[in-house]
């Protein structure tokens, strides 16, 4: 009866852990993207390019992400997003299309991350809701056949707080689903 006893009180409390209420939620704007059989210019190169024009880096095939809205319902923390991954298994395909952005990309998603000195994807404190203000562009997918694909946005990062310098990492995701016509 002891060892039932133990055994319940971990469960209980291994889900009281696994159930715990996240502060950031991920949201991106659009339920199904297209696939777009041509190439793109990401954020970064325009940035990069100054007054310049910039030239295609995506590669054909691509599709994009307009928004990526971030919400928390406690603000009171600086959100670092290091990086985002999305994973979308293709139909007939052995692996699945990865896309990783991080970096100078990341931070080109959105202006004013990267007109900081750091050039560094931070919400700051006090900031509940906040987005990105260019594309993120995914390109290179083999696309022979017309198909509807569903997969993930996960985006790592950490809050930190401003005081005390704590950090919490985050690991957040979103669905995600693509189409090819």
């Amino acid at each position: 009866m002891k060892k039932i006893l133990c055994v319940l009180v971990a469960s209980l409390f291994l889900a009281s852990c696994s159930t715990e209420d996240q502060n950031v939620e991920v949201a991106i704007s659009s339920s199904s993207l297209p696939l777009i059989p041509a190439t793109a210019i990401s954020c970064l190169a325009v940035q990069n390019a100054g007054g310049d024009a910039p030239t295609a880096d995506i590669s054909p095939s691509y599709f994009k992400v307009p928004t990526i809205t971030f919400s928390r319902k406690d603000a009171s923390k600086i959100l670092i997003i290091a990086f985002l991954r999305i994973s979308i298994p293709i139909p007939g395909s052995s692996t699945p299309v990865t896309c990783e952005v991080g970096g100078d990309a990341l931070a080109a998603l959105k202006s004013t991350w990267f007109a900081s000195s750091t050039k560094e994807a931070a919400i700051a404190a006090g900031t509940a809701t906040d987005a990105t203000d260019c594309p993120l562009y995914c390109g290179g997918i083999q696309a022979d056949t017309q198909f509807t694909a569903s997969g993930t946005m996960e985006v790592f990062g950490l809050e930190r707080d401003p005081t005390s310098l704590e950090e919490t990492p985050v690991r957040i995701q979103t669905p995600i689903t693509i189409q090819s016509y």
